[in-house]
This record gives C-alpha cells, structure tokens and sequence, in this order.
C-alpha cells in the first residue's frame, strides 16, 4: 500500500513538473515571442502590449493545457515503461491500471480549470481587453502611422506623409459610412488625433484642409475643423448583441428565452400577414434564421465549453496507453504517434460538431462528437496497453 502510494504521489508531482515547465515555454512563445513581437513590430506602443498581455493570459492557457498535458503524460509513462517499471508492477500481481488514474485524475482536474478559464475570459478577459483597447486607440493609431505611415480598421483609413510629435503632416482620411455609400474624405495640412473612449468617438483635429462629402460636395475650412469618426467595435454591447461566446454562463439562460420570444414573435407575424411582397418575406426569413441559430448557438454553448475543457481528459486517456505500449523514453516520438491523430480526428470532429449545433441538429449534444471518439479510443488503447 505504501509503495502504491509513493509511486501515486510521484506520477502526480513528476507530471506536474513536466506539465508546467512546458506550459511556461509555450506561453512565453505564444505571448512574448509571438503576440508581443508582432505587436510591436507593428506599431503598438510597448506599454500598451505590456497592459494588455495579463488579459490575453487566459486565452492562451485553454489552448496550451490540453497539449501541454498530453506531452506531460507522455514523458513520465514513457519513461516508466522504458524502465520496465510496468513490467515489474505486473510482476507483483498489481494491473497497471492502478498507476494510470493518477494521471487521469490530474486530467479531470485540468479539465475543470480549462472549462473555468471559458468563463473566465467571456466575463473578464475579453471586457478588459476591449476596454484597454478602447482607451488607448489614439496610441494604437499613432503607432500604426508611425511604422507604416497608414492605418485602418472599422471603415477608417489614414494615409499620412510624416509624423512630428503628435501631429500628422498631410493626412487624408477616408471615412466610410456603409457599404452602399461613398466614402467622405477629409484632407488638411496637419492633423492631431485625440480618443474619447467614453463614447466611443475618435475626433481628429485638423488644420487648414477641406472635406469630401459625396453627393452634396465640398467644404474647405481655413482655420480649425473637428471630425468626429464613431468607433463601433469600442462600444460595450448589450448581451443581444454579443456572440453566445462572450457571454457568461449566468448569463447565457436569459438569453436564450430572449431568443425563444423573438421567434415565437417572428412566427406570428408570419402567420398574421402572409401576403408580403417578396423582399419583406426574404428580410423575414433571414431574421428567422438568424435567430434560430443564435438559439442553437446559446443552447450549445455550456456544452461547447465544457467538451472543450475535457479535451484534457481526452487527450490524456489516449496518450497514456500509447506511452505504456511504446516503452520508450523517447518523449517527442511518443507525443507526435499522439497529436498527429489527435489533429485528424479530433479537430475536424470538433468543427463539424460545432456546425451542426449551429444548423439545430441536437445542439447541445452534437459538440461532444470529438470528445466521443477520443475517450473510445482512448478506453480501447488503455485496456489493450494493461493487458500486454
């Protein structure tokens, strides 16, 4: 009992230190080496980046655990194997499979977390990132022109031809009010950027220069002028207008009996006037099909979430056994024999899940097909690995 208790306890620690040193690595890779760099490559005021990675430290840890714990596993049941430390247990009358729901244990747990962090970046992560974002956009904008001499996003373009201090030196600024409108273009001899984030409102302060407007001509201004362009990815939205994924789960019940009144109004007004003209039918039915795959979505996503965060669990009841069948300490041959069918089945299995939620097929129960096929092959793999 002893033994079995020590040898417990030291799969438990050896795979934790395996599991956060790797998590280190790829975090500092994904953050640091990718995400930081190509921000700051880009333009982005270093303090900015600096601000902003605690909330994108959520993001990259649900998709690292899962891999870095398969590599974790991996590593201390290859060795173990490679030891014939297996061998020597069967020896004794113990089944092997004694020492493998440590690991799974640890997984599940993992699991848990990872199903936490979704929460945790619908509710946090994501609203403070925007709201990070939103009052540092003159620095962004600033930081763009700096590097490249022009920037857009949300239907916002400037070109500039130099940049003194704050000031931009022949800028042209083309705003576009939607997709069948011509742009408004704005031009002046300098130009000063400052951000309201507040009301989420961009002004830019321009000097001697004229403005654009298609359709109703042109207006030239000697002195002073302010522009004000609406920045509409910077306004916090309302819950019906967010993506069932930045929703909290205490959120996400409202939402769908929301949803389930909109379409039962749509249905009735279908039914009350069902002589339309063809383009009120069509807006109709598209507004019908939005919302029914909003519903499928907000009925998904608890379950989305928490198949996701059992990818863990998944992932390490197939690395297990095939670790314990290769006895071999070769860490990264015993990890790719894993992650490469992982990527071919699980992936793939993932999306069409997630698109069937989406078209209505059984919503909350479609988005456990990967999780599914792994943990059959996964449980056939164990049984076949402790019986050898």
């Amino acid at each position: 009992m002893r033994l079995m208790n020590d040898l417990h306890r030291s799969i438990v620690l050896d795979t934790l230190k395996v599991f956060a040193a790797t998590t280190l690595v790829a975090m500092l890779l994904m953050t640091l080496g990718g995400g930081a760099k190509e921000g700051i490559s880009r333009g982005l005021p270093p303090t900015l980046v600096l601000r902003i990675m605690p909330y994108l430290l959520p993001e990259v840890l649900r998709f690292v655990i899962p891999g870095c714990l398969l590599f974790a596993v991996c590593s201390v049941y290859g060795q173990m194997s490679a030891a014939n430390e297996v061998t020597a247990l069967k020896s004794l009358g113990i089944n092997p499979l004694r020492i493998v729901w440590p690991a799974l244990v640890l997984a599940y747990a993992l699991s848990m977390f990872t199903y936490w962090l979704y929460d945790l970046c619908a509710v946090w992560a994501r609203p403070s990132l925007q709201r990070q974002v939103a009052q540092s956009v003159d620095e962004i904008v600033y930081g763009y022109l700096k590097s490249n001499r022009s920037f857009r996003s949300q239907g916002v373009s400037i070109v500039v031809r130099d940049i003194v201090a704050d000031r931009l030196i022949s800028p042209m600024v083309r705003i576009e009010a939607g997709k069948d409108s011509k742009a408004v273009v704005l031009m002046a001899e300098q130009a000063r950027l400052r951000a309201e984030p507040t009301r989420g409102v961009l002004h830019i302060e321009c000097d001697r220069g004229h403005l654009e407007v298609p359709g109703k001509g042109s207006l030239s201004f000697p002195d002073g002028f302010v522009q004000d362009v609406a920045l509409r990815d910077f306004n916090a939205m309302d819950d019906d207008q967010l993506s069932p994924a930045a929703l909290g789960l205490a959120r996400i019940p409202s939402q769908v009996k929301k949803e389930r009144e909109e379409i039962a109004k749509l249905l009735r007004a279908k039914q009350e006037r069902p002589a339309q003209e063809n383009a009120a039918k069509a807006q109709e039915a598209e507004m019908l099909r939005f919302r029914r795959e909003r519903l499928n979505r907000l009925l998904a996503e608890p379950s989305r979430r928490l198949s996701n965060g059992l990818g863990c669990l998944c992932f390490s009841i197939v690395g297990v056994p095939v670790a314990l069948l290769r006895r071999s300490a070769d860490v990264m041959s015993i990890f790719f024999l894993c992650f490469v069918p992982i990527l071919l089945l699980y992936y793939p299995l993932l999306m069409l899940g997630e698109s069937l939620a989406r078209q209505g097929t059984y919503p909350q129960y479609s988005v456990w097909l990967a999780d599914l096929a792994l943990l059959s092959a996964g449980i056939l793999l164990l049984f076949r690995s402790t019986r050898r």
